[in-house]
């Protein structure tokens, strides 16, 4: 169906966005694959950059239970602060029109920031859970992502620590969303490769794929289509092309 396209990474950044809007008029399921790349713009890092010190504290709920304020404290910086001051990016909206146009039929993400439901996407399978589901450690009441605006979050109920789903689960792949992502990928003929570097990478080899990163990634080898630039450079880009919004989608 695609294979008039070849994989070529000299093409210049303009006819790629034509390629690229050319397969997504012609597919009949896409869906896109996100990871820390798309989020960067945000201000959230990419969690691989960061010492060994910051990342293992951070997913460790005996150390949120031990040290709640330096918890929240680095918590705010590296997510909280950003998901809210910044909030999701011109990638996150394009996908989410894009959706809204019934052209994606949804996104798998490796990120727990919910950046792509506050985008106004509705179709997301969350590998590893996210910010909108907390506990609380001691009652076991869960809280969407709002009461994470809270310095030091406790639970409205009985006053205990809130916990991030994702450092509650100690970081460990949520089944259902696993299951709801493959079975995407099992009737997908493309796939949107965006900012991931492989963490999930269960991809029908049947399924044309694109993969938009500024560096190279596992991905590449497989794709008919590497995009050299930014998330949001390509997505907006493609937004011109299509002529959608470039807005958050009203829920």
């Amino acid at each position: 169906m695609f294979n008039t396209l070849t994989h070529d990474q000299s093409a210049n950044f303009d006819e790629q966005i034509n390629q690229l809007a050319q397969l997504i008029s012609k597919s009949h399921h896409t869906i896109a694959l996100t990871g820390a790349g798309i989020s960067v713009a945000s201000g959230i890092p990419d969690l691989e950059q960061l010492s060994g010190g910051t990342t293992g504290s951070l997913s460790s709920e005996s150390y949120l239970e031990a040290h709640p304020d330096d918890f929240y404290h680095q918590f705010h910086q590296l997510f909280i602060d950003p998901i809210f001051n910044v909030g999701p990016t011109t990638a996150h909206k394009v996908l989410a029109q894009l959706e809204h146009h019934q052209l994606l039929d949804g996104v798998i993400t490796t990120n727990v920031d919910y950046l792509h439901e506050r985008a106004g996407s509705h179709n997301t399978a969350n590998i590893w859970s996210s910010l909108n589901i907390n506990h609380c450690v001691q009652c076991g009441r869960i809280y969407p992502i709002e009461i994470l605006r809270d310095p030091v979050p406790h639970c409205p109920n009985c006053g205990g620590v809130i916990s991030p789903d994702p450092i509650f689960r100690n970081i460990a792949t949520v089944p259902a969303e696993r299951e709801r992502a493959d079975s995407w990928t099992n009737t997908a003929d493309l796939v949107l490769v965006t900012g991931a570097n492989g963490y999930y990478d269960h991809v029908e080899n049947r399924s044309t794929l694109v993969d938009i990163n500024p560096t190279q990634t596992e991905f590449d080898d497989r794709a008919t289509l590497v995009i050299r630039a930014t998330a949001d450079k390509t997505f907006a880009a493609l937004a011109g092309k299509l002529n959608l919004p470039i807005t958050t989608v009203t829920k």
